[in-house]
């Protein structure tokens, strides 16, 4: 019963939201001459984003400690993606119907990947300075753990 009940506290607790994109990324060829060559290499770009914004949300939870903490933040990045994926396809949808209509959403969508990822690059440190001023001094438990001991 308590193996359990441990299973399912362990299973509800928050975990970090992961990014997953709704296309599988076409080749990018070293020299991208062709719309699909150039949509290929722009959805190479987003998965790197997408990794590099994962990466800085998996930090910033294991910096926000609590499942009181890491819930408004969870929702937010919900609600960015959200945001992210309704904008670009506003912005590119002038373009529906063209060839040019993929090249457009990817480049929105890189564009608001890269400024999101210097949003969260910054809120990282923040954190990271505010827990080493209130913990200095104090016992190794205060400490981050995880994935929140990379260099800042």
């Amino acid at each position: 019963m308590r193996a359990t009940l441990a299973t399912f506290l362990a299973a509800a607790a928050i975990a970090p939201p992961v990014i997953h994109e709704p296309f599988t990324a076409l080749p990018c060829p070293l020299h991208p001459d062709t719309t699909i060559d150039v949509v290929g290499c722009q959805e190479h770009r987003v998965l790197r984003t997408d990794r590099a914004i994962d990466a800085q949300v998996k930090a910033i939870f294991g910096l926000l400690r609590t499942d009181g903490r890491r819930s408004p933040f969870a929702a937010g990045e919900r609600s960015w993606l959200q945001y992210r994926r309704q904008s670009c396809a506003a912005e590119a949808s002038r373009f529906a119907g063209g060839s040019a209509h993929a090249v457009a959403l990817l480049s929105c969508t890189l564009q608001r990947n890269t400024s999101h990822l210097a949003d969260l690059t910054a809120m990282r440190k923040a954190l990271a300075r505010h827990l080493r001023i209130a913990c200095r001094g104090t016992v190794p438990a205060c400490r981050p753990t995880g994935p929140s001991k990379q260099a800042v």
